[in-house]
């Protein structure tokens, strides 16, 4: 009787976690499936900012799994798309997404950097637009993130957030 306790126990406990990872990803508007080991999202600071600024991207990033998630290399990107396409990038986001330009070096990556999620845990990123992309131009922008799922390997995208870059 008491193993039989225990297995029900434990069947309890992995589906309230199961559907309260459920409820959380359709909350935030998370990019998940089956196979995903992580829920990525992300909002903005604002959502208008005055020429010279930029926004702060904030990536939260949750662990679905029981195990430690170590993500390390290009695991990240971030795009922005303006009213006119892509607003002009820097060396780092060029790097980032293999568009360098003639002639252009990589910059040195630290080899050994590494994030971790812990078990059942998340974790926080924020992104700062203005080292990638110049968003010195007014105008309406779009704003997502991909982030590489650490256990499968496929990139997973959050959903779109909107800016706006006006004159102060």
């Amino acid at each position: 009787m008491k193993a039989f306790k225990h297995h029900f126990l434990r069947l309890v406990a992995v589906l309230v976690v199961l559907t309260s990872g459920i409820r959380l990803s359709a909350q935030l508007g998370a990019s998940t499936s089956q196979a995903d080991s992580i829920a990525v999202s992300i909002a903005l600071d604002k959502d208008h900012f005055p020429v010279g600024q930029s926004p702060l991207v904030i990536l939260k990033m949750n662990n679905l799994t029981d195990q430690d998630l170590y993500l390390h290399g290009d695991w990240l990107q971030l795009h922005i798309e303006g009213e006119n396409g892509e607003p002009p990038t820097t060396l780092r986001q060029r790097m980032a997404t293999g568009k360098l330009l003639p002639g252009e070096a990589r910059l040195r990556d630290d080899e050994y950097s590494q994030e971790v999620i812990s078990s059942g845990g998340s974790r926080t990123q924020t992104i700062y637009a203005k080292y990638l992309y110049d968003l010195s131009v007014l105008g309406r922008y779009t704003v997502y993130v991909d982030v590489k799922d650490p256990l499968s390997g496929r990139w997973l995208r959050t959903k779109t957030e909107k800016f706006e870059i006006q004159a102060q």
